[in-house]
């Protein structure tokens, strides 16, 4: 029986998927479509939690489902912050704005289903043990330091 044999993260092939890692943005799983140029930039701020070798098709589902979750949250907060926190019933009476019940539930689900997806636990998560997160993360930092604050273009 043959083993897989473990990469080397401080290898120059290990180096170089680093640099990948840090332009190609990762891709939306097939039948899966973001509502709003905002929730593309939330699926960018969210796949950069690894890099991308280590995402599966089955997380990617999941994190599309994050992501959606994330947008209305945001859209929620920003209704929340026009209208107040205490709001008036058809009676008078000041009550607490229901939007925050429903921010409440949605956070909650978006965070359960990040911690199934062990996206907060990268110290113990095996995609992120072999260190190709690091090295991508490592690559952006040097692209961003190297780029001159965005002069280098980077594919959408």
């Amino acid at each position: 029986m043959s083993q897989k044999k473990r990469s080397d993260k401080n290898s120059v092939t290990a180096a170089l998927g680093g640099f990948k890692g840090a332009i190609e943005s990762v891709p939306l799983p097939q039948g899966v479509e973001l509502r709003s140029d905002e929730e593309l930039v939330i699926w960018g701020q969210f796949t950069r939690a690894r890099a991308r070798e280590d995402w599966r098709d089955m997380d990617l589902l999941l994190l599309a489902k994050v992501v959606r979750m994330e947008a209305d949250i945001r859209q929620h907060q920003s209704a929340v912050e026009l209208q107040g926190v205490i709001i008036e019933n058809q009676r008078g009476t000041p009550i607490p704005n229901p939007l925050l019940a429903i921010i409440d539930t949605v956070e909650r689900r978006q965070l359960a289903v990040i911690r199934s997806m062990s996206l907060n636990q990268q110290a113990s998560d095996p995609r992120t043990l072999n260190g190709s997160a690091k090295n991508t993360q490592g690559a952006r930092d040097a692209v961003s330091d190297a780029s001159g604050g965005g002069l280098i273009a980077f594919p959408k």
